[in-house]
């Protein structure tokens, strides 16, 4: 089973979801998946689902030892992400889909004045 962000061209983000069987979590953990998909890169995705208890071989030859397991294979290199992607700021990071913050000034009391510094008379 293949989800897919929007019918337009090749997405650039390809990511392996595999389960053991359709449970709470392994469900959870694909809607969030998908959340995020649509949150970090909105239909430029594409995700293959991957049922391990169908086909027990999958788990061996590539060597899953936990699921729900998220792979992204594209873009290079591998990334993944084991869990049920609960914790959002740890799945983006192990996904590599984490946008740093931008600078900001700080506010409040802490804020430094820009500027020089006059000596009292």
């Amino acid at each position: 089973m293949a989800t897919s962000g929007s019918g337009r061209g090749k997405p650039h983000y390809k990511f392996s979801a595999y389960i053991a069987n359709h449970t709470l979590r392994s469900n959870s953990a694909l809607e969030r998946l998908k959340k995020i998909c649509e949150e970090n890169v909105p239909g430029d995705y594409e995700i293959e689902v991957i049922d391990i208890a169908k086909s027990p071989g999958l788990a061996t030859d590539r060597q899953i030892v936990a699921t729900p397991a998220v792979f992204r294979t594209l873009p290079a290199p591998l990334r993944k992400s084991i869990g049920d992607l609960s914790q959002k700021d740890k799945a983006l990071l192990g996904l590599d889909l984490f946008t740093p913050l931008k600078s900001r000034r700080p506010k409040g009391k802490n804020r430094r004045r820009a500027g020089v510094r006059q000596a009292a008379d």
